[in-house]
């Protein structure tokens, strides 16, 4: 059933036959739906596996890649910031290895996009359940720009920090006490934000953590 928004002629919302209605970014949109009758060709389920890949890995970090696109995504725009998130990750970070998997590699994904210089030459270390983020200062950056973090194993295991040392600090310290139960290899994202202005920098891999 669907819900008609104007009368007969306005959008609608819901399912009407084959066409799916409805809001995206202030805009209604509308999509086919329905069954196919032949066989998917081996470029389209590559493509579905590529999809499957790059949803696996954002989903669980969602509301901060939208928070991290979102100036990507203009007002009004057909195209949200996750949908954004998922094209970069989907062109660039996405690798099909000699067995034909498909998987996303962490270190070639952007957690953030934006105008502002980025960590410079950023890396981080672990000792016990404390993390350290290291950077050199960027020439004509401001010195009072934030750092913004995330640790993600690819997984369950995340940690976002959305307002940290300034980038003239050159770097962020922080005790993290369930390091100590992670299993996985945890991979550290970071960018900077000009929090008077809203901008943001793209962001960096700074390398893996490996819990003991």
């Amino acid at each position: 059933m669907a819900i008609a928004h104007g009368g007969i002629n306005g959008p609608f919302s819901g399912k009407v036959g084959t066409v799916v209605g409805y809001t995206l970014n202030g805009q209604q949109v509308m999509r086919m739906v329905g069954r196919r009758k032949r066989p998917f060709t081996a470029l389209e389920l590559l493509n579905q596996a590529k999809m499957r890949a790059v949803s696996k890995f954002l989903a669980p970090i969602k509301p901060f890649v939208k928070f991290g696109y979102q100036r990507e995504a203009p007002p009004g725009s057909r195209v949200g910031a996750f949908q954004l998130a998922q094209s970069y990750v989907w062109k660039n970070a996405i690798v099909v290895n000699d067995g034909g998997e498909v998987f996303v590699d962490p270190a070639k994904v952007l957690i953030s996009r934006g105008t502002l210089a980025p960590p410079l030459n950023a890396t981080v270390e672990l000792e016990d359940t404390r993390f350290t983020i290291r950077w050199e200062q960027s020439d004509g950056a401001r010195g009072d720009d934030r750092l913004m973090f995330l640790l993600y194993d690819g997984g369950t295991f995340r940690h976002f920090q959305e307002i940290g040392a300034e980038r003239k600090a050159g770097m962020e310290s922080k005790e993290i006490s369930w390091l100590r139960f992670a299993e996985n290899p945890i991979h550290v994202y970071a960018a900077f934000r000009d929090t008077f202005f809203d901008r943001i920098s793209d962001s960096v891999h700074c390398g893996v953590l490996t819990p003991a």
